[in-house]
């Protein structure tokens, strides 16, 4: 169910966003307010964002998930991390061809959009990378895993389209693509295992590497969490503290952008956090 409620979410956003006039409006005017932010070190950092979105490293990320999923005794999570790496590289591919159409229209200088570009394969891949990890974890980690995932989203997200490469409606799309596909492997992977249920490891051996792998990736995202943090809050302090008339300038100017950003962060983390909760309290 969740999986056809996202499609059909899917082709309703295809529509309003390539369809309807005002709905475009919005999704340009937010673009605008987005490379509106360009600068030396904001392009530089949102290059290197985007490109741990390439295929490299996107794949070196499903592989170590799966390495993870293994050590932990989890081999169809581990199959479920490349599956699904492998389903929505592919289908995203696929639905950008079948999907291209103009809507950049060069007005908007600082964007270069293709016709191919809904939805976002970078986006879907960041997003499928998140919920892979999600599901690879045990369940007293989930909530750390979804804070990490969906910052990893928002900020390949909002790197995408600061960098004017693509709308908004545009990683929506990928996070629908990636969430929907990710509930109906998941759906395939239950069936599997009210069926012949995974046998965990129980010998000590066993169980300590499970405990150390638990506690390595803990470490890593922990840390990656308090790194983030401090970077957000350094700059969201320096804006208030030196910046905070040229922020209320720039919210009258571009309101477009504000809004949207902000739905943008509501809809990854709801999706991510939605389908934690399907996951269930697998460990």
């Amino acid at each position: 169910m969740g999986a056809a409620a996202c499609a059909a979410a899917f082709v309703a956003l295809f529509l309003v966003a390539y369809l309807w006039p005002e709905a475009r409006a919005v999704d340009a005017a937010a673009l605008e307010g987005f490379v509106g932010l360009q600068r030396p070190t904001v392009d530089r950092v949102s290059s290197l964002v985007v490109s741990v979105g390439d295929p490299g490293p996107v794949l070196l990320g499903a592989v170590l998930l799966a390495a993870v999923a293994l050590i932990r005794k989890r081999p169809r999570s581990a199959l479920f991390a490349l599956g699904l790496i492998a389903v929505t590289s592919v289908s995203g591919q696929l639905l950008k061809a079948l999907l291209a159409y103009p809507r950049a229209e060069g007005r908007i200088e600082g964007a270069d959009i293709s016709d191919l570009a809904f939805p976002s394969g970078h986006t879907t891949a960041t997003m499928s990378l998140a919920i892979a990890l999600v599901v690879v974890m045990p369940a007293r980690l989930r909530v750390l895993t979804a804070l990490v995932g969906g910052g990893a989203v928002l900020a390949m997200s909002y790197s995408l389209v600061a960098n004017g490469s693509h709308f908004p409606s545009d990683v929506v799309g990928g996070y629908l693509l990636a969430t929907g596909t990710a509930l109906l492997l998941l759906a395939g992977l239950r069936q599997a295992e009210s069926r012949f249920p995974e046998r965990s490891g129980r010998d000590a051996t066993q169980r300590v590497a499970r405990r150390t792998a638990d506690q390595v990736v803990a470490f890593g995202l922990l840390a990656v969490l308090v790194a983030a943090g401090a970077v957000v809050s350094g700059v969201v302090a320096g804006v208030l503290a030196f910046r905070l008339s040229d922020l209320v300038d720039y919210a009258e100017a571009y309101t477009a952008f504000f809004v949207v950003a902000a739905a943008l962060a509501v809809s990854a983390l709801a999706l991510i956090a939605g389908l934690a909760v399907a996951v269930g309290r697998r460990d």
